[in-house]
């Protein structure tokens, strides 16, 4: 009889504990507790926990072996939990991720894509289909100014998919060198670009046509809410390694950097100066600008993570909820700061063509982007323009 009272204690408490097991499971996953492969373990370990319980008080002969069993099942749950943190803390492998799939589909101009600015009024230059039409290609964080460009200048019945490229920043260097497309809009050219393009014998006419700021990105529930430059160049050196250092958490920091000749990793460069003996990249980089805000943001995996990109992918074109961007000296990466250059990192964004490679509407193209009407478009997709307005 004492038997049958105990199976019936424990598969009732068993029943009972599903439903808030299975409740706690979803509260550990969105609640961004330190539990990721061990959540599902913690849901068994409760109900076979109770289980114990009820045999225990219901069998008294039983009642200190279930106390040692109890026992050694929290022992061996607290450890799963600590040698999951210790993994998601100490050791991260290379991680690649790729730009989303279709992503460029948002931005092609001609589909009354809400994501392309406009004017109010007709452009002052337009080409026809007759023309020869500039080709042109660039960085991801640019897809949204240079379509607006070609939407409001080149023929809507034009070969749009022959027009524009979207090859990101590396690929549209690399078209450009291999004189494939005409302009390309980008950020200034890494050492290894310009060399590129000095064996193949060609030079860049870089025009700026806009500011933008180069930010700091850490998790949304990291403490810290700015640094110093150089506390950034002493984290990216490896003379701060732990958040505690800057006035956040006891936790080791992980600097994540971005791929070889990416516009980012080339404006990182930039500001880290050409004699800093960086962290090797190698188990700390990402593939694609929304590769590193997926980082990031993942405070499951990286919630002591620091990464970079441009102020304008981050706010526009990859909003992430989960991620902050960090004020450095103590001053915010906005528009404001940017048209005043109080932004200790703000730098141009280039149109580029080749040195005497240039086509007459390649030129006009060029000299409409700097006019008022250009300027208007690169303000009204979110940039700041060169000319104040």
């Amino acid at each position: 009889m004492n038997k049958s009272v105990t199976i019936i204690a424990v598969s009732v408490a068993a029943i009972l504990l599903f439903f808030p097991v299975l409740f706690c499971w979803f509260l550990a996953a969105f609640a961004d507790l330190t539990l990721h492969f061990v959540v599902p373990v913690i849901g068994v370990l409760l109900v076979v926990l109770t289980g114990f319980i009820a045999f225990g008080l219901s069998n008294k002969i039983f009642y200190k072996k279930c106390i040692v069993s109890l026992s050694v099942l929290i022992v061996l749950l607290a450890g799963s939990i600590e040698t999951e943190n210790f993994y998601k803390h100490s050791y991260i492998p290379s991680i690649t991720v790729g730009q989303q799939s279709g992503f460029y589909k948002y931005y092609m101009p001609f589909t009354n894509s809400d994501k392309l600015s406009r004017l109010e009024e007709k452009s002052s230059l337009r080409f026809s289909k007759e023309d020869e039409l500039p080709v042109v290609d660039g960085a991801t964080a640019l897809f949204p100014v240079y379509c607006s460009f070609v939407e409001a200048v080149y023929p809507s019945d034009c070969e749009i998919e022959k027009c524009v490229g979207f090859n990101k920043t590396t690929g549209a260097y690399k078209n450009l060198i291999e004189e494939k497309v005409d302009i390309i809009f980008v950020a200034q050219p890494s050492k290894e670009q310009i060399e590129a393009a000095k064996e193949a014998g060609i030079e860049f006419n870089m025009y700026p046509i806009g500011y933008e700021a180069f930010v700091f990105l850490v998790n949304q529930k990291n403490p810290v809410d700015g640094l110093s430059l150089a506390q950034i160049k002493d984290i990216y050196t490896g003379k701060i390694t732990n958040w505690k250092d800057v006035g956040g958490k006891n936790q080791a920091i992980r600097p994540f950097q971005r791929d070889t000749n990416s516009g980012s990793q080339t404006a990182f460069l930039a500001v880290m100066g050409k004699d800093a003996d960086l962290l090797p990249p190698e188990t700390h980089q990402v593939s694609g600008m929304d590769g590193l805000i997926d980082v990031v943001s993942d405070y499951q995996n990286h919630s002591n993570a620091i990464g970079y990109s441009f102020r304008y992918y981050v706010e526009s074109m990859d909003k992430n909820i989960n991620i902050k961007i960090l004020k450095l000296n103590g001053i915010e990466p906005n528009r404001e700061n940017i048209r005043n250059r109080t932004y200790p990192i703000t730098d141009n964004f280039y149109a580029i063509t080749l040195k005497g490679k240039e086509s007459a509407n390649t030129k006009k193209f060029i000299n409409w982007i700097l006019s008022e009407q250009g300027q208007t478009l690169i303000e009204k997709v979110g940039y700041v323009p060169l000319s104040e307005k």
